[in-house]
């Protein structure tokens, strides 16, 4: 583990700012593993004793020592914006890998895209293409974000990546990230971008995690209005549900670690401040008729077996197979929410990255 606790990484549940390659700064450097676990410090978030024993062991073991101590998040004040720069714990994703080159751009003057590129002479047909959408409850994350998977899904699948930058809530709400989304998924399909970025428009992908995943879902089916022809739809731990609570969804796992009900419902409330567009598809995939689930490419899903997100993944999989879309899932037992942004650090964090690189070579080979 040590070896991967190299940089800090910022409060997020699918790892902003994660997959940097820089050396700790010198300020992070004192921030020692002694100083993180000091018996003084206060323990703000404990694992609940009723989901101790069903978590994965090397998770209790990481939680235990860092994740426990860190203080949640003012959820009753006015956004400050704080949150984006506030570091936590070391870092734990795993390492960034290289690629053929890496360039950020500015095809759209409101957000940013890295574009990771494969080495070597692009195939005659052009590289196959993802478009990937971090996660951080719609109001974390930024550019830097899952740096590490896509540099993996680059090298090991030659495969372009788009990691978007999409705008942030509160300061653009929904559907701001939508309109990105569907301005990329557009502009992509041009011959402008094939040119510029070598790429196959038959081997198009679109994939996210957490609140990206939702992004994702969403763009799957828009791809379709857009006639943007997509291969292959990558869900990681997925939000599905916006009008999820206790009540309804959460309740088999309202006590599971990190991403707990009042953070979800924090993050939906900066994202979507108008409760009455919780049941938009746009909002809630969950809530697509039967016609546009069937719309969406094949889709592979990640579902982390304690998180609060479970049961509404394992609905949208069932909502999509009934409108006759072929589903791959991989279900990760004993991991919660985090567990992709984890993966430097834990076995099965690492697997489910694994596993999402040997998706999309499946689907570019197919």
């Amino acid at each position: 583990m040590a070896q991967m606790l190299q940089v800090f990484r910022r409060i997020c549940g699918s790892g902003a700012g994660r997959g940097k390659k820089d050396q700790t700064s010198k300020e992070e450097s004192e921030m020692t593993d002694t100083s993180t676990t000091s018996p003084e410090r206060r323990v703000y978030q404990p694992i609940h004793p009723s989901v101790r024993p069903l978590l994965d062991r090397e998770y209790v073991a990481f939680h235990d020592k860092y994740a426990q101590y860190v203080v949640p998040e003012n959820m009753s004040g006015p956004w400050d914006g704080s949150l984006r720069t506030r570091y936590t714990w070391p870092y734990s994703g795993s390492p960034v890998v290289d690629v053929g080159s890496v360039k950020d751009i500015r095809p759209d003057p409101k957000f940013a895209i890295r574009v990771f590129t494969p080495a070597g002479t692009p195939p005659a047909a052009g590289w196959p293409v993802l478009i990937w959408l971090h996660g951080g409850g719609w109001i974390v994350g930024n550019i830097e974000s899952d740096n590490d998977l896509c540099s993996l899904i680059c090298r090991d699948t030659g495969c372009v990546v788009l990691n978007v930058d999409y705008r942030l809530a509160p300061e653009h709400q929904y559907p701001a990230a939508i309109e990105d989304v569907s301005w990329t998924l557009r502009w992509i399909n041009t011959a402008q971008a094939a040119r510029d970025l070598s790429i196959d428009h038959t081997k198009i992908m679109i994939g996210g995690a957490s609140s990206g995943a939702n992004l994702a879902a969403v763009g799957a089916m828009l791809a379709a209005d857009l006639n943007v022809p997509l291969v292959l739809s990558i869900l990681v731990v997925p939000v599905t549900d916006n009008t999820a609570t206790v009540e309804t969804r959460w309740s088999a796992h309202k006590h599971s670690p990190w991403l707990t009900p009042v953070r979800m419902a924090w993050f939906r409330s900066l994202y979507l401040p108008d409760k009455s567009l919780e049941t938009d598809w746009k909002v809630s995939p969950l809530f697509a008729s039967k016609e546009r689930l069937g719309k969406s490419p094949k889709t592979w899903v990640a579902i982390a077996e304690q998180d609060l997100l479970s049961t509404e993944g394992r609905d949208y999989i069932k909502a999509l197979r009934e409108a006759g879309v072929e589903v791959e899932v991989h279900s990760y037992p004993g991991m919660p929410h985090t567990m992709m942004a984890l993966s430097g650090v834990l076995h099965r964090g690492r697997q489910s990255i694994v596993d999402i690189v040997d998706a999309v070579r499946r689907a570019i080979n197919s």
